[in-house]
């Protein structure tokens, strides 16, 4: 399985930052996660044709079986340089976007306050869910990593907190079986079969990962 994961912000050092890394190592016998930083990307403008680091952007985007985003939250809602760089991918965009269209997303984010970024999640889903995104969410798969200077080392990048490891643990799992369900039914769609077969075989297959 291969996986992007985006660095939310353009800040020069990030705890999210860090989440991401943390992922990428841990779960690397699970999955090929690569950490993507999005500070070069230019900013967002409908009327402009996307540049090479768009269309890189883009394309990774396209690859991956799913798209992991840590953000940190600003002012009660997601950076700007994240906002930007979804526009990009959006359906308004020029060029050839629409990417995210039906890619299984997975959100989670720390700060350094209480909440765990839980305002800038929330916006991030609205902005997945969207009609110009159209992404596959799965629901209630949350992870909210409040007080990030008490939890990582600042040198070293490491996440020390054992109940939030344990809590990212239970989110990527999910993630991965969501993506890996994904995937089998869009295949299922460009079946060539009647739709009535398609429905069922989408039931049975759903029956065993509920067994699973």
């Amino acid at each position: 399985m291969k996986l992007l994961a985006i660095v939310g912000t353009n800040a020069d050092f990030s705890y999210n930052r860090f989440l991401d890394q943390f992922m990428a190592k841990r779960y690397k016998d699970q999955a090929e996660i690569e950490v993507y930083e999005i500070a070069d990307l230019p900013r967002f403008k409908k009327e402009a044709q996307p540049d090479s680091k768009v269309e890189e952007f883009k394309n990774k985007i396209r690859e991956a079986d799913g798209v992991i985003f840590a953000t940190p939250e600003y002012d009660h809602g997601i950076p700007s340089a994240l906002k930007s760089a979804m526009e990009w991918t959006g359906s308004h965009a020029q060029g050839n976007a629409d990417v995210m269209k039906m890619k299984p997303a997975m959100v989670l984010g720390t700060s350094y306050g209480i909440q765990g970024a839980s305002r800038a999640q929330e916006e991030m889903r609205e902005i997945l869910l969207s009609p110009d995104q159209s992404a596959n969410v799965l629901p209630g798969n949350e992870v909210l990593i409040g007080h990030a200077a008490d939890k990582f080392d600042k040198n070293t990048g490491d996440l020390l907190d054992q109940e939030t490891i344990h809590a990212i643990d239970l989110a990527f799992n999910n993630f991965v079986k969501f993506s890996i369900e994904a995937s089998i039914f869009r295949g299922i769609a460009f079946i060539d079969i009647p739709e009535s077969r398609k429905r069922l075989i989408t039931i049975f297959i759903f029956s065993l990962t509920l067994i699973i």
